[in-house]
């Protein structure tokens, strides 16, 4: 174990998943492989594909059983708007004109008491309509 350690196996390490269709991207940044504690980057970037200006309003639809892993210290943009039930969290997120991308970051740590892996996703929904979504999962290590 003492090796492992040593040699940042049990560490953090991060990585993307990404999507396109319907005219817009999104990319998580996420840590794929974290411990109880530890802090663990999570970062959703949403765009437009051909430089065109994001709408208004824009919801980012993220699995809560996902989200529950983090002890959160702070959101950035904060949303306009959220809600929640057992299976989904919706973030809005009111947009500034002449924007075509949003970066929503997450400040936070592995919650101590979480174990084995966590598989969630984040959907893009513009007007209550799903857009483009990617899946990922977390593993937890000892």
């Amino acid at each position: 174990m003492m090796l492992l350690a040593a040699t940042s196996l049990l560490g953090v390490r991060t990585g993307t998943v990404a999507a396109q269709g319907e005219g817009y991207s999104i990319e998580v940044l996420l840590t794929h492989v974290s411990r109880p504690g530890l802090a663990t980057p999570f970062e959703v970037e949403i765009s437009t594909m051909d430089g065109s200006d994001l709408p208004e309003t824009i919801t980012l639809r993220l699995d809560t059983s996902y989200m529950s892993i983090f002890d959160f210290n702070g959101l950035e943009p904060t949303p306009s708007a959220s809600f929640s039930t057992e299976r989904w969290t919706w973030w809005s997120f009111d947009v500034p004109p002449e924007q075509s991308s949003l970066r929503v970051g997450l400040d936070a740590r592995l919650e101590p008491s979480v174990q084995w892996a966590r598989s969630g996703s984040a959907t893009l929904e513009i007007d209550g309509s799903s857009l483009v979504g990617v899946d990922f999962t977390t593993w937890v290590m000892p």
